[in-house]
């Protein structure tokens, strides 16, 4: 986590797996707590899992739901509204560090970091982790200079 932080801004260079994958731990522990675990043990409840399907019934793009979320519900307490806004904040904080680690990330297994851009789009987020899980090459030493 330190070399995360330390180079947060940099976008050359090169970051190994496991400077990319406690950066990920982290980053889902925090989120995982902030946005689901502490509102749910202020509220009482646990936010409703669905799993729905287009109305074309296609399974390859199909809108999963992994939590249904309300824009009418408001947090409860201060204490759940106050956890919702530290992991806004943490977003809004990690955006150009997470997609920094994730260039560098693509440079150590020789891959331009403009894969990035895959995170944009529906199916290339998953893309994008399979290529993080690659093994560093030799050749990714060009984007050391």
């Amino acid at each position: 986590m330190g070399r995360f932080v330390g180079r947060a801004f940099q976008l050359r260079g090169r970051a190994s797996r496991s400077e990319s994958w406690w950066w990920m731990l982290v980053n889902v522990i925090l989120l995982a707590t902030t946005q689901l675990l502490v509102p749910a043990i202020v509220s009482g409840r646990t936010p409703q899992s669905t799993l729905s399907f287009d109305p074309f019934g296609s399974a390859l793009f199909a809108n999963i739901e992994l939590s249904t979320v309300h824009p009418t519900d408001a947090p409860s307490s201060p204490l759940a509204a106050f956890s919702l806004f530290i992991a806004g904040l943490w977003l809004i904080v990690t955006i150009v560090p997470g997609f920094t680690i994730a260039i560098r990330r693509l440079h150590d297994s020789n891959l331009s970091g403009w894969w990035v851009l895959l995170a944009l789009v529906p199916p290339g987020a998953f893309i994008l982790l399979l290529l993080a899980i690659r093994r560093p090459r030799p050749d990714g030493a060009r984007f050391d200079r």
